[in-house]
């Protein structure tokens, strides 16, 4: 079924999703803590100044107010980006952590194992940008987790006309709900203020609702939720048609596949830095 992203589906999302990331996150999640299963940066090294704790895997700190981590608790360094400021950890959780130099998991990594604590080695203190739990240091798919194999897309490139959906664009929406579950994701409304071809207008992309509501910053649970679509997305693009996946201010499409993740340029803040909402654009007629 075409689906337009109205005030009620919206209203409906952001009633579903609190509802959801209340029984989550009712523990004591980024809480300044460091408590039993979390992983925790500090801004000192020997476990010293203010802490930061994490139930999940991070692909990027980010690097500036109001979007990045911060260290949480009392002490030197509160209220300080995380990344590229760290200089010791405590690994609280049941699995081995690997802390990157580099976001989205790459470059010089060090490993702590299961309960372990220590200094970040000199290459790695105060030159901190992502994390992942559950990696022995080894290389796995980055996803924090992973879902099953899409279907082919049977559908040719075509054009629509917001807020409905090409059959390509449906295809995918319909294999993010089965195979993922997520379903908050939209088409939108036509957009008067972009070019009668762009992905949208064309019904060539939806956005993925990831935090609460639009205009809302993620939970950390939530950010790791989104990764796991992303990279889902990017893992599969070639049998879904998919042709640049936005999320958490970066972006990864599939002609400069060889450069990774890089940062997006063409809008900042929550909702157009796609902070709050995954963003999937499908190969079609018109491009970019």
């Amino acid at each position: 079924m075409l689906k337009k992203f109205t005030f009620v589906a919206l209203m409906g999302a952001l009633v579903t999703a609190s509802f959801g990331a209340g029984v989550a996150n009712a523990a004591t999640e980024r809480n300044g803590s460091c408590e039993s299963g979390e992983f925790c940066l500090y801004y000192n090294s020997d476990q010293a100044g203010s802490v930061s704790d994490f139930a999940g895997s991070v692909a990027d700190y980010g690097d500036s107010q109001p979007s990045c981590y911060e260290f949480k608790s009392a002490g030197n360094g509160q209220g300080v980006c995380v990344k590229n400021n760290a200089a010791s950890v405590w690994n609280k959780t049941n699995k081995a952590v690997t802390v990157f130099y580099n976001s989205n998991y790459g470059g010089a990594k060090q490993t702590f194992a299961a309960g372990a604590k220590g200094n970040l080695k000199a290459e790695l203190k105060n030159e901190n940008a992502s994390h992942r739990i559950g990696d022995a240091g080894g290389d796995p798919d980055p996803a924090p987790g992973t879902y099953p194999a899409p279907e082919a897309n049977p559908h040719p490139e075509a054009t629509a006309k917001a807020p409905n959906a090409t059959k390509r664009t449906q295809f995918i929406d319909d294999q993010i709900a089965s195979k993922t579950g997520e379903k908050q994701c939209w088409v939108g409304d036509y957009r008067s203020y972009e070019s009668a071809t762009s992905n949208h207008n064309t019904g060539n992309a939806l956005d993925c609702t990831i935090s609460n509501a639009i205009g809302t910053y993620p939970t950390e649970s939530q950010k790791a939720q989104g990764w796991k679509l992303a990279y889902w997305l990017q893992k599969y693009a070639s049998k879904l048609d998919v042709r640049y996946v936005i999320w958490q201010g970066k972006i990864w499409s599939v002609a400069r596949a060889s450069e990774g993740w890089r940062t997006y340029t063409a809008g900042t803040g929550v909702t157009n830095g796609h902070y709050d909402h995954v963003h999937v654009s499908v190969q079609n007629p018109h491009g970019d």
